[in-house]
């Protein structure tokens, strides 16, 4: 869920030196927000010396980050069959802000120099103004409901899979929208991404394949969002999170009363609330904090596999059934997105994205 802001700002990236890499300039993803095309074919907690332990320590924070991320979608499911998606999204959304207000805390490193800094005192440009707009409404708003939408009428596992697709969207509106040009690889990682989620969405259910609309309407929609967000490079990712976070929030909450009919608050307000703060807050904090650590490329590889832990915790802990698709799916996916993890020659490290 696109909550997690890029981070190529100069202070934000990792020292130079042995434990530190040059970021990815290839798509990015709505969820992290972060590209994350390193050049190794997976994620590579060995691909430094031997003797550099404290690089291998510092992978803690992206693993952290993924299972925390991922964790959160059985519990989401559970929330979607009690609840409308306007209203769950809505807390979801503010849980997040407090989750990610944690990273605040000075010895993560992440929060601005200054409150004014924070405020956004310093000005933004007419087009920042129209890119977040845009990104609350498409990347914090419709999006959202739509996952939210998905997860009430079929199963998390199925879904969370399927969410796959945001990488392939991410990389067919850069080369057709942006310009960025395709090699090879990342053609096939396309082409090989849209087979597994055919396959998913077609034989993994009796309905016809429209279940899976409105998660691939969710993944469309995040990596619009990505891309919109590299205009946003000059706010600090953690501040521009929250705002993007609170006006969301408030947003959805607005429309959630105006349009659905909102139950009660119950025992699970705490619940829900809870799951937005770690699942979507205090793992993007944990993100941000690895990014500092490991840099870009590292943090999102291992990042970007949180959609198949998502799949096997719902199937853990839910109980779903497994049809036969499933891990022909799974396999296709999996290569999909190791091929999807490409640098794009011909992109600019200078093009950021912040979200």
């Amino acid at each position: 869920m696109s909550i997690f802001s890029k981070m190529e700002s100069p202070e934000y990236l990792p020292r130079k030196g042995r434990d530190s890499e040059e970021e990815g300039d290839g798509p990015v993803s709505g969820i992290s927000g972060f590209r994350y095309n390193p050049p190794l074919a997976l994620p590579d907690p060995y691909g430094v010396p031997p003797f550099d332990r404290r690089l291998l320590a510092r992978m803690k924070w992206a693993l952290l980050a993924t299972l925390l991320f991922s964790v959160s979608t059985p519990f989401t499911k559970i929330f979607a069959d009690r609840y409308p998606p306007l209203f769950l999204s809505a807390l979801l959304y503010a849980g997040s802000v407090f989750g990610a207000s944690v990273g605040i805390l000075p010895f993560l490193g992440l929060a601005p120099k200054s409150p004014g800094e924070f405020l956004g005192k310093g000005g933004i440009s007419r087009t920042s103004r129209w890119a977040l707009a845009g990104s609350i409404l498409i990347g914090g708003v419709a999006a959202p409901v739509l996952l939210m939408v998905g997860l009430s009428g079929a199963r998390a596992s199925q879904g969370s899979l399927l969410m796959n697709a945001e990488g392939i969207f991410t990389v067919l509106i850069a080369g057709f929208f942006f310009r960025e040009r395709l090699t090879p690889r990342l053609i096939a990682g396309t082409i090989l991404g849209g087979t597994g989620c055919a396959l998913l969405s077609w034989k993994g259910s009796g309905q016809a394949g429209l279940w899976a609309l409105p998660f691939l309407g969710a993944a469309l929609l995040w990596a619009l969002d990505s891309n919109i967000l590299r205009y946003l490079s000059g706010i600090n990712p953690l501040a521009l999170t929250v705002w993007k976070g609170v006006g969301s929030s408030l947003l959805l909450f607005l429309l959630a009363f105006s349009l659905e009919s909102v139950p009660r608050l119950t025992s699970d307000l705490l619940s829900v609330l809870l799951t937005g703060a770690v699942g979507y807050g205090i793992s993007l904090v944990f993100f941000l904090r690895s990014i500092r650590l490991i840099g870009v490329s590292r943090t999102g590889a291992w990042f970007s596999f949180s959609p198949f832990l998502g799949a096997l915790l719902s199937l853990l802990f839910l109980h779903e059934p497994v049809p036969g698709i499933f891990p022909v799916s799974f396999g296709i996916l999996m290569v999909a997105a190791v091929l999807l993890q490409e640098k794009i020659p011909g992109t600019s490290a200078k093009e950021t994205i912040s979200g």
